[in-house]
Order: C-alpha cells, then structure tokens, then sequence
C-alpha cells in the first residue's frame, strides 16, 4: 500500500490549485498515476512529487490481476494512456471523460503465450505496438478496453467496473486535462 501523507483527503483543493501552489506549470506537470488497487485511490505524482489522490471503484469480480476477456478484474502493471476522449453528454457507464490503457501490456502478452491463451502472432502484435507506444490490439482472449473513467450511477454500488479504474465524473474531469497520451499508470495490488 502506497504511504500517502496524513492530511491527504480526497476532498483537498482542485489539482490546478495544487500545481499552482507548487509552483508546477500547469502546461507540462509531467504526470504519472499510481493506482492502489487495495486502498482503492489513484494517486497523482508529478516527477515523483505526490499531488493528490483520489478515490477509485474497480472491476466487479474481486481485486485479482486480469487474467483473459470477459473475468471483469482490474490489471496490475506498468501501463501508459494511449487515448483520451470527452463524452457531451456523458457516456452512462464510462461518464465524461475516458482514457484507454495500454493492456495488454509486454508481462500479459508474455502470459497470455506462456499459458497458451494467445498465439505468436497475436503476441507479436502487442509487444510491436507497445514497442512503437501504440494501442495494443483490444480484441484478443486477454481482452482489451481497459481504461480510467467517469461514471455517476450510485446504484451501481462499489466495485462496479468490469475492470477499469472508475472516479465520479468530477474526479475524472479534476485531472483529466493535465493526462497525456504516453502518461505512465501504475497499477499495484
């Protein structure tokens, strides 16, 4: 579990406030996000320094690493955001804001051949996107369309992805501008 400092509260000041006091310019904070999926936070870091975290639902089906399509776990590893997109009006499961992750990653593919889920060929093609930081394919038997994201539905109760990291749309929307394409995500159990 990742040691936050005491006064951490995912109530603090809007994240443009802390960058400013700071004194990180809000045009290039070089992100990284670490999700703890135990203490159910993704945490903001910039060049190593902790911003602010936040509090995060997972997938649906327990806190074990994603294993194929369709088991509804949340993956653990190094990933990076491979694309970002705005729904007006929000999407009902995926909220207002939505980025992708770059699972399967270089470890699931390495998996996935390993335990014959996936063939050569298919694990060629993911370790050749992540190689050249592409979207690695998301139609194969380890699955695909992981990502951050909104979603607003308190009847969904807790837990509610089917295996992405999912905040209340102001959350999301709190940080969603300062996320690149390539912003590395950690995932740990």
């Amino acid at each position: 579990m990742l040691a936050l400092p005491a006064a951490a509260s995912p109530s603090s000041p809007p994240l443009r406030d802390i960058l400013r006091q700071k004194g990180i310019p809000a045009a290039s904070p070089n992100l990284s996000i670490v999700v703890d999926k135990s203490a159910h936070t993704l945490s903001l870091f910039s060049n190593g320094t902790w911003l602010k975290y936040y509090h995060v639902e997972l997938g649906d089906s327990g806190l074990a690493d994603k294993q194929v399509q369709g088991d509804h776990k949340t993956p653990e590893g190094y990933f990076y955001i491979t694309e970002k997109t705005v729904f007006n009006p929000p999407d009902y499961y995926l909220g207002s804001r939505w980025m992708r992750l770059s699972y399967p990653n270089r470890e699931d593919a390495n998996r996935g051949l390993n335990a014959g889920i996936i063939n050569r060929s298919v694990y060629n093609q993911i370790v050749t996107a992540i190689a050249q930081n592409k979207t690695p394919p998301q139609r194969t038997a380890l699955g695909g369309g992981i990502g951050i994201h909104g979603g607003d539905v308190p009847s969904f109760g807790n837990d509610w992805t089917f295996g992405c990291v999912g905040l209340t749309n102001r959350d999301v929307e709190d940080f969603y501008d300062y996320v690149r394409i390539g912003t590395p995500v950690t995932i740990v159990p």
